[in-house]
């Protein structure tokens, strides 16, 4: 099967389709609002682990068909519009901010006993 600026095109199609009707939170996304939605998440990140292989042939020159690439780009966005739908259906979509971490304070070690000089 040969990809085609025509499976694109259904993509982005859907993707407008789905951008109307799902509204995005406004913070960043923590995955797994829902089961359904944490496998559509899994299966994104599988899909951009093969889209920077594609990435890395097109660099070589060894990618023959660059519609592979954009195809890739946009079924990857599909399916975060399809995880947000799906999380439409929960409560609440999980959101959250990044937040800058302190490292953990070094455990604390009792200290060695002292000896005793003879005496």
């Amino acid at each position: 099967m040969i990809v085609t600026t025509d499976f694109t095109g259904r993509i982005e199609s859907e993707i407008i389709d789905l951008e109307r009707r799902v509204p995005l939170p406004d913070a960043f996304v923590i995955p797994g609002g829902t089961a359904a939605a944490a496998a559509l998440d899994v299966a994104r990140a599988v899909l951009r682990r093969a889209e920077r292989r594609i990435v890395g042939l097109q660099q070589g020159g060894q990618l023959r068909n660059p519609e592979v690439l954009r195809y890739t780009n946009r079924l990857s966005d599909l399916l975060f519009m399809l995880a947000r739908a799906e999380e439409g259906t929960a409560v609440k979509p999980l959101t959250g901010r990044r937040v800058v971490r302190t490292p953990a304070a070094p455990a604390r070690t009792r200290p060695a006993p002292t000896r005793r000089s003879p005496g």
